[in-house]
């Protein structure tokens, strides 16, 4: 036992004396689409009333975030993840909106997902994702600090305003009664591309993006 004790510390010891590699997750390049392009970043939403506001969406970000790694309470070197985000400003500030894609590597999520979050207004909604298959995880109004249950779906194309928008993503509050904001997004159609294309404001109003 002793022997064993002694060769374990050896081997301890080793490991602390060691360069340390660095260990890098980076954001699935299947998952980057649902930013919007370029040509993509300006448009603007009409409600039920005729009411219109303009988007306007920054490029995309990216930073590093790292974190020390152990084993057995020794350093043993440092794990790097990727955060890729998009911003965006409304001329009705309630609705100002940023999306996000975190390369978190957690062992108890699907494998080789990552983690998607959209801040819409006083919503925010996050999942793990994988190109076209969610896994919603919780949604919230920062208003409010308890947790709401949304469904996550895909939908090969869908029409808004007579265009069609191909790879759309459908996000819907489970239970709209819990919204405690009044331009809470209860329900959000997102495309690959373009990004917001429909939304559904406290489960009463709803916008629509206009054509080009």
């Amino acid at each position: 036992m002793k022997n064993k004790l002694l060769i374990l510390m050896a081997l301890v010891v080793v490991m602390a004396s060691c360069t340390k590699p660095t260990t890098s997750y980076y954001v699935q390049d299947s998952n980057r689409a649902w930013f919007a392009d370029t040509a993509n970043l300006t448009f603007t939403m009409r409600d039920d009333n005729g009411v219109s506001q303009s988007f306007s969406f920054s490029g995309i970000d990216q930073y590093m975030s790292e974190q020390e790694s152990y084993f057995m309470c020794v350093y043993a070197g440092d794990i790097e993840f990727e955060h890729v985000y998009q911003s965006g400003i409304s001329s009705f500030s309630t609705l100002n909106m940023s999306v996000s894609l975190t390369a978190d590597h957690l062992e108890d999520e699907p494998e080789g997902t990552d983690d998607f979050r959209m801040d819409f207004g006083p919503a925010h909604y996050t999942m793990r994702i994988d190109g076209n298959k969610f896994y919603p995880r919780y949604c919230y109004d920062y208003g409010n600090d308890s947790e709401m249950e949304f469904m996550a779906e895909y939908f090969d194309a869908y029409c808004v305003q007579d265009i069609e928008y191909q790879c759309v993503m459908h996000l819907k509050l489970l239970d709209p009664a819990y919204a405690q904001s009044r331009f809470f997004p209860t329900e959000v159609y997102y495309a690959k591309h373009y990004g917001l294309i429909q939304c559904t404001l406290d489960d009463k109003l709803t916008l629509y993006r206009l054509p080009d």
